[in-house]
């Protein structure tokens, strides 16, 4: 199956892979752990390294890298706990808590969802 860009699942599959292999986990400083679902209708996989936006408030939506522990790669349909890095998570402080679900967005698109299970930055604790 080929992506309208032109890439298979397979390629997909390989980047994931090699990003994983090349990531510097001393320097990744997640703000949170959290149990990221995709969309079962989203059609294309994930893979680790992905930065959807996050709907972190209502009004306030911001990209995100997400490194998942089980797998390298998340299909459409399934769930994966991923450590998430937000950016710039100073300018919506307390917006976060623990068992909030969030909207994870490609596009203008919902693609799935992320449950907060612990959050390791303070600055965002404290959000319902």
């Amino acid at each position: 199956m080929k992506h309208p860009s032109g890439y298979t699942i397979e390629d997909v599959i390989e980047t994931g892979k090699q990003r994983r292999a090349q990531f510097d986990f001393d320097k990744f400083q997640p703000d949170f752990m959290g149990l990221v679902f995709l969309n079962a209708d989203r059609g294309w996989p994930i893979t680790s390294g992905v930065r959807p936006a996050h709907q972190v408030t209502s009004d306030i939506l911001t990209s995100g890298e997400q490194m998942f522990f089980e797998n390298d790669i998340l299909m459409p349909g399934e769930s994966a706990r991923a450590d998430i890095k937000l950016l710039a998570p100073e300018y919506y402080p307390q917006s976060l808590s623990v068992g909030k679900e969030i909207n994870m967005n490609s596009g203008g698109r919902v693609i799935g969802k992320v449950t907060i299970l612990e959050l390791y930055n303070e600055i965002l604790l404290g959000g319902s």
